[in-house]
């Protein structure tokens, strides 16, 4: 089958996403997104560094708490004012991206830790899934409700019923504004990833200087993506106006399958590119291998590597990438979510979508990559001290 070439906005630093969040359609999710991310880019020079240089000092500054296995501190620090009833239910929304399901099974360990029960809900990719989906929590009346990344559009006005019927609403990594949908609280929101994209960002300006020519490839029906490329571009233009860089979006109905065709067809495309950076580590699976089995060598950078991505950085075929302490993360969520059913509220670090990050490259990667990054790995039984179960 062929592929058709990637539409990509090349430019110099957008300053903008207007029109982002626009309705998404029932079949047409990734058409609609990706032609409000392709449609708001403008060319421009940076004010941050005179033209044609690189605030390389400035960029290694901002990464360096986030280097040589370092992680931000561990987010939760407070306990419940009380144990969550026994047999609590809750219900987890499961999109079909491969960090969602990892995401379930934490969820699932979470809220098992905590004393109470789960089921999962398949949420799909499609807006026609997503909205079974949500009809079917609502008719569980669980206690509370977890969900992540996709952006709550996709759920119509299943969101807004669920939490009309007195249900808590929790979700994680959604960066567009939750307040319409009858979200109850949202940890890791826009400013946690527009603080990722930052970092990104300043990886590249420490590591590859003035001369920088970026394909950022983006997965548009994750809500946090929007976010994370105005991030990557707002650091670029303040500290490398001679940086150049285009975002490519990849729908995500095709990771795993044709997405890292995409990837190779655009880098063919442009073979001036000097580093690749993907969204999500779900998208770079399989990319390492296409770009070599198409002899493009073209330094990669990724953010949140799942287990695959890990072991691809440790064998030398993905350079780098932005790892969250995604486990805890989710466990976060959860803490959140318990909190709201005993009628408290979530902590200010989950409010402010605080997260541990760290970049890991192959020196890095001293532990089991099948296991994860764990730069807390008794993050359980930290949890468990703060649910009063321990």
């Amino acid at each position: 089958m062929s592929i058709a070439k990637p539409k990509a906005q090349s430019r110099r630093l957008t300053p903008g996403l207007s029109g982002v969040h626009r309705a998404l359609g029932t079949l047409s999710i990734a058409v609609v997104m990706a032609a409000s991310l392709t449609a708001c880019g403008s060319s421009g020079t940076g004010s941050g560094a005179a033209a044609g240089s690189a605030n390389a000092d400035a960029a290694r500054q901002a990464i360096a708490a986030y280097t040589s296995g370092k992680a931000s501190p561990f987010v939760v620090d407070q306990p419940l004012s009380k144990p969550v009833p026994p047999g609590t239910n809750f219900a987890f929304l499961q999109c079909a991206a491969q960090a969602c399901s990892v995401a379930g099974r934490e969820v699932q360990a979470a809220v098992r830790a905590i004393g109470g029960t789960v089921t999962i809900v398949n949420s799909g990719s499609s807006a026609q899934t997503a909205q079974s989906a949500a009809s079917a929590v609502l008719a569980m009346k669980p206690a509370a409700v977890i969900a992540t990344g996709l952006d709550p559009q996709i759920y119509g006005g299943g969101l807004q019923r669920i939490a009309d019927a007195g249900i808590k609403i929790v979700t994680i990594s959604v960066s567009v504004d939750t307040k319409p949908f009858g979200i109850t609280a949202n940890y890791l929101g826009a400013p946690t990833f527009v603080k990722a994209g930052g970092l990104l960002a300043d990886w590249v300006i420490a590591n590859k200087g003035p001369g920088a020519k970026v394909a950022f490839y983006g997965v548009p029906e994750i809500s946090f993506v929007p976010a994370m490329i105005k991030g990557f571009e707002d650091e670029l233009k303040k500290n490398c106006s001679s940086c150049e860089s285009r975002t490519v979006n990849v729908a995500l109905a095709t990771l795993g399958t044709s997405a890292p065709q995409t990837v190779v067809t655009d880098l063919q495309s442009h073979p001036d590119t000097t580093i690749a950076v993907m969204s999500t580590g779900t998208l770079a699976a399989g990319v390492p291998a296409a770009m070599s089995s198409a002899g493009i060598d073209v330094s990669t950078l990724l953010y949140a590597p799942q287990a695959g991505n890990l072991q691809d950085i440790k064998d030398g075929k993905i350079d780098t990438a932005l790892a969250i302490d995604y486990n805890s993360s989710v466990w976060a969520g959860v803490d959140v979510a318990a909190r709201l059913v005993l009628g408290d509220q979530p902590l200010k670090a989950e409010a402010d979508g605080e997260a541990s990050f760290g970049f890991l490259g192959q020196k890095d990667i001293t532990f089991d990559p099948a296991k994860g990054w764990n730069p807390y790995p008794d993050y359980a039984q930290r949890y468990a001290k703060l649910w009063l179960k321990s």
